[in-house]
C-alpha cells in the first residue's frame, strides 16, 4: 500500500487557500445528519471498475487539487456544545490518496471508516492489477450527500483530464458557495409553510403506530469487519421494468419499493398487523433547485416515510398502485420538507441539547418496534462524470453502513443497469444477499 501527503508543490494555489476561510459552520442539514450517527456509519461511497489503467501520478494531483477547489473536503469537523463547524486542517497532516496491487488491502480500505473529526471528509483509494483498476471515492455524509459525492468524482475526474494537457494546472478555490438549506427554504412562497408544518404533524401520528412496524432483523455485534453486498439488474430487464413502471404511471423507483415492501414480507414473516413502511430519500437539488445552485458539496437530502399500513394488497400489481398513489399525494405536496420543517425546533437547541432528545425519540421509536428500514435512491452515475482516460466499465454506489435494529439499502443505476447495495456486518451477509434476491424476484418484466 502506498499513502500519499498533501502535495509539497502547490504553487500558486497555495497562496490561493490563504483567501479560504479557517472555519466554516456546520448548516442545519450536517447537523441533523450528525443525529443519526447512531443509526448509520456517516460514510457514503462510489466504486469505478476499468478495464485501462489509470495514471496513478495524476490522479494523485487530480485528488488533492480537488481538495483546493473544494476546501471543505480537506477539513475536519470539530464538535462544540452549541454549533459544530468545520475547521481548516494543516495540509501536512492530510493523507487523502492510496493505492495498492493487492486485491486483500483494496478490501480492507473499502471496510476502512473515516472519521469526520479527524479529517479529511474525502478518501480516495487506486486498486491497480494487471486485469483492471478499480477506483473507490468515499466521503463523509457529514459534509455532503450522494449528490455531493456525484460531484467530487465529476471534479475529480476533470481536474484528472485538464492535468494530461496542463500538467502544472492549479485551480482556484471555490469556498463562498452556500451550503445551507436556505438555498431551498428561498424557493418556496410563505403560504407554504403551514401547509409543510401540518404535513409533518399528520406524520408524527403515522411514524408511531400501535401495531409497531414490520422489518428485517438482525442480531447485534460488531460493526467490522464489514462486508459489501451489491446485486446488478441487467440493463436489458431494466428496459423491460422502465416498459412496465410506464404501463401502470410508475417509476423504476415506484418498482422498486413495491419490490422491497413484498421481499420483506416472505424474509420476515409478517403477522398483517404491523405497519408495512419504509424510509426513502429525497433529493432536495431535483425538486426545488436548479442545476446551478444544485452543484454544491453539501446535504440537501431529505426523507419520506412510505406507509401501506397493514395493506399491501395480494399481488405485486396491487402493492404498486398503493406505492405510486402515496408518492402521487406526497409529490404535490412540497415532498421531503415536512421532517426539515416539523424538526427546526429542535435544531434551533444547541447541538447537545438536540442530539439527545432527537436519540430520546428514536430510542422511543426502538422501544415500540417502530423503526422502518431505510432505501436510499443515489440516482444515476453519469458516465461523463466519471470518465477518466475512458469511462468505467461499471460503477455502483453504496449507502452508509447501518447499526441495527436500523436496515439501510441502496440503490443507484450506470449505463442503464441498476445496483442494489447495502454495507452489511459479516453475519448479516447471507441474510441481505437472500433479501436482495428476493426483491428481484418480486420484480415483473
Amino acid at each position: 500500500m502506498k499513502c500519499y501527503n498533501w502535495l509539497k508543490d502547490q504553487g500558486k494555489s497555495g497562496k490561493q487557500m490563504d483567501t479560504v476561510p479557517k472555519r466554516i459552520s456546520a448548516t442545519y442539514l450536517d447537523r441533523a445528519i450528525g443525529f443519526i450517527s447512531f443509526l448509520i456509519n456517516l460514510m457514503i461511497q462510489v466504486e469505478l471498475k476499468f478495464s485501462g489503467a489509470l495514471d496513478i501520478e495524476r490522479l494523485r494531483k487530480a485528488v488533492y487539487l480537488t481538495l483546493d477547489v473544494e476546501p471543505i473536503l480537506g477539513y475536519h469537523l470539530v464538535s462544540h456544545w452549541h454549533r459544530p463547524y468545520f475547521q481548516r486542517t494543516n495540509k501536512d497532516s492530510i493523507t487523502a490518496f492510496y493505492s495498492t496491487e493487492s486485491s486483500a488491502e483494496f478490501n480492507s480500505f473499502r471496510s476502512e471508516l473515516i472519521d469526520a473529526y479527524q479529517g479529511p471528509q474525502l478518501k480516495v483509494y487506486l486498486y491497480h492489477s494487471s486485469n483492471e483498476d478499480r477506483l473507490l471515492i468515499k466521503v463523509t455524509h457529514n459534509v455532503t450527500d450522494v449528490g455531493g459525492l456525484n460531484k467530487v468524482a465529476s471534479v475529480i475526474s476533470s481536474i484528472y483530464h485538464r492535468l494530461k494537457d496542463e500538467p502544472d494546472y492549479q485551480p482556484i478555490p471555490n469556498p463562498a458557495v452556500s451550503r445551507g438549506l436556505w438555498k431551498v427554504a428561498n424557493q418556496l412562497k410563505w403560504y407554504a409553510y403551514p401547509r409543510v408544518y401540518f404535513n409533518y404533524l399528520q406524520g408524527l401520528l403515522a411514524q408511531m403506530p400501535r401495531q409497531g412496524t414490520h422489518t428485517i432483523h438482525f442480531e447485534v455485534g460488531p460493526l467490522i469487519p464489514l462486508d459489501f453486498v451489491h446485486k446488478i439488474i441487467p440493463e436489458e430487464r431494466v428496459t423491460r421494468l422502465r416498459e412496465y413502471a410506464h404501463a401502470h404511471h410508475a417509476t423504476l423507483n415506484d418498482l422498486i419499493i413495491a419490490a422491497i415492501f413484498r421481499a420483506l414480507i416472505i424474509e420476515e414473516k409478517w403477522d398483517r398487523q404491523s405497519y408495512l413502511r419504509l424510509n426513502t430519500s429525497v433529493d432536495l437539488r431535483r425538486w426545488y433547485l436548479s442545476d446551478e445552485q444544485s452543484n454544491t458539496i453539501a446535504n440537501l437530502s431529505a426523507m419520506e416515510v412510505i406507509s401501506l399500513k397493514n395493506d399491501p394488497g395480494d399481488s405485486f400489481l396491487d402493492t404498486l398502485e398503493r406505492v405510486v398513489a402515496f408518492m402521487e399525494r406526497r409529490k404535490s405536496n412540497y415532498i421531503g420538507l415536512s421532517d426539515l420543517i416539523g424538526s427546526l425546533p429542535i435544531m434551533l437547541l444547541p447541538d447537545v441539547w438536540g442530539r439527545k432528545l432527537y436519540k430520546r425519540v428514536v430510542q422511543r421509536a426502538i422501544n415500540r418496534n417502530n423503526i422502518a428500514p431505510g432505501l436510499t435512491n443515489m440516482g444515476e452515475i453519469a458516465t461523463d462524470a466519471v470518465t477518466f482516460d475512458f469511462p468505467p466499465d461499471s460503477a455502483w454506489l453504496f449507502a452508509p453502513p447501518y447499526h441495527p435494529p436500523y436496515f439501510l439499502i441502496g440503490l443507484s443505476g450506470y449505463k442503464g443497469t441498476l445496483s442494489l447495495s447495502s454495507v452489511v456486518r459479516s453475519s448479516h451477509k447471507d441474510k441481505v444477499i437472500q433479501l436482495f434476491e428476493n426483491v428481484i424476484s418480486q420484480l415483473p418484466a
